[in-house]
């Protein structure tokens, strides 16, 4: 599997979503923030088509790409298998970053 930095692989930082994959909607959530963290600890950079960084890119959108990278090495690998459970995954994924902004209930006075 590739590794990144030299050191580390993509699955090894990609674990807790793919973990994550059979829970519920709050777990899987959690999964990307973790995982979105350590994108941002190893500095990985979310790009566009274009390959310029994209300011602001959410944790899903990072979480994302990553799992398409990892995807499409399962498919070059032969793991069709593997890939569409990734593919399934990010489904769920999206529908997260298309929920409405969850926001802390009101309290004291309006």
């Amino acid at each position: 599997m590739a590794k990144l930095n030299g050191r580390i692989r993509l699955s090894d930082v990609l674990e807790p979503v793919l973990t994550a994959a059979e829970a519920d909607e709050a777990e899987v959530d959690r999964a990307v923030g973790l995982v979105a963290e350590a994108l941002a600890a190893l500095e990985l950079l979310v790009v566009d088509q274009h390959g310029q960084p994209v300011a602001g890119a959410s944790d899903e959108l990072a979480v994302l790409g990553a799992l398409n990278t990892y995807g499409r090495m399962l498919v070059r690998l032969g793991q069709l298998e593997d890939a569409m459970d990734v593919a399934h995954l990010m489904e769920r994924i999206k529908l997260l970053e298309a929920r409405p902004l969850r926001r802390p209930p009101r309290t004291g006075w309006i």
